[in-house]
């Protein structure tokens, strides 16, 4: 936003011009230059009505030594890509996740082999499901009710996918849903949440077993829905029909289908509220107060914080960057423009953080930009909608 076009509110929004020095006054604030000096934030640091300082840059706690060093090789990513060439599909899974969270910490490489994990294993559950469908088809002919039932246009049903899953191609038939495997920390439409099986009883008819189920649903997968994301959150339910549930058949499957407008790109668990590194923090997240540890309390955005991520970038180059604060000042000023136009909230100020030169050795480029309570705690989202 610019100084010739302020905007509603502008009397009380600061405005967004770059400042020509330091000792300008304006609206930034930004994390300061080493982690030992960011025990006090911004606003109890400097006097009474003087200027913003611009003195902080957070520095990520990536390694402990000193100048540049080789960037390892995650050995969960190694294993990832082993379980999964060898069909071992909720190991491959699982040590995937487990690389992409600490490569995203440490700086290390082996996201593609990571990725290869969850491709092969997403192979492996292709060619099974096809093999299966085949040989039900071959035996029973191509009308076979139970072949159409265990996949759709290529798609197999979610009861073959596990918990924790995440998906592609979400499609539902009445009481039968269908999609493709996808890897948790790729663009995916939602993951199975749970699965139970209704006590042995007479089938109690679809209306019955719908409103028991999700019940017993929502107590299942409350936790992994408690995250900004839970108005864009589906709980849908694959159940058994009548012919199924008297040949012995009881299971529900709980499935979180994602509606948002925002990349779903990380596994339901580890976007609840609470602890949450700072190399983790995503657009619209809303953080109790900033902290020297790397590690940020997230909370619901309607309860009291003191900061909100409005958008993140990386930046590229081998060799550390000379004038990194007022590339960071720049980039934000842009972003911010972008995101609130002409609509910019009043009592807040522009915040950033920006990588320390040992934090780029080790391979960060990630500048985050954030807006500040300065007049008290904030208590809602100030995304725009």
């Amino acid at each position: 936003m610019s100084a010739q076009d302020p905007g509603p509110g502008a009397d009380e929004s600061p405005q967004f011009d770059v400042p020509e020095s330091a000792s300008g006054a304006h609206s930034w604030v930004s994390p300061d230059r080493s982690s030992t000096e960011l025990a006090a934030p911004p606003d109890e640091v400097r006097a009474e009505g003087s200027a913003p300082a611009v003195e902080y840059a957070y520095a990520p706690p990536f390694g402990h030594g000193h100048g540049p060093a080789p960037r390892r090789t995650n050995r969960f990513a190694i294993v990832a890509l082993v379980t999964g060439l060898l069909g071992m599909l909720l190991l491959a899974i699982g040590f995937a996740i487990a690389a992409f969270v600490q490569i995203g910490r440490r700086g290390e490489k082996g996201k593609g082999l990571a990725i290869g994990g969850l491709a092969a294993s997403a192979a492996w559950v292709v060619g099974v499901v096809a093999v299966v469908a085949a040989t039900t088809l071959s035996a029973g002919g191509s009308g076979d009710a139970s072949a159409a039932a265990s996949t759709k246009n290529g798609k197999p049903r979610v009861t073959t996918l596990g918990v924790g899953a995440c998906f592609l191609d979400y499609e539902e038939d009445l009481d039968r849903i269908y999609a493709t495997i996808g890897g948790c920390t790729l663009p995916h439409e939602g993951e199975v949440g749970a699965q139970f099986a209704m006590p042995a009883a007479p089938y109690p008819g679809d209306t019955e077993l719908v409103s028991t189920a999700t019940k017993v649903c929502k107590e299942k997968t409350e936790d992994l829905v408690d995250n900004r994301y839970r108005d864009h959150i589906e709980l849908r339910l694959d159940r058994p029909r009548r012919s199924d549930w008297d040949d012995g058949d009881r299971h529900i499957i709980c499935v979180l289908h994602y509606t948002g407008k925002e990349e779903l790109t990380s596994p339901l668990k580890y976007l609840q509220w609470g602890p949450r590194s700072a190399s983790d923090l995503v657009t619209g997240d809303c953080i109790v107060t900033w902290r020297t540890t790397g590690i940020e309390s997230l909370v619901d955005c309607k309860k009291e914080h003191k900061y909100q991520v409005f958008a993140t970038y990386n930046l590229h180059g081998d060799d550390y960057p000379s004038g990194l604060e007022a590339k960071a000042t720049q980039g934000c000023t842009k972003r911010a423009d972008k995101v609130f136009k002409s609509h910019f909230p009043g009592g807040v100020e522009i915040w950033y953080t920006y990588p320390s030169k040992k934090g780029w050795n080790y391979g960060d480029r990630r500048i985050m930009c954030l807006v500040h309570g300065v007049d008290g705690p904030l208590r809602r989202s100030l995304m725009p909608r």
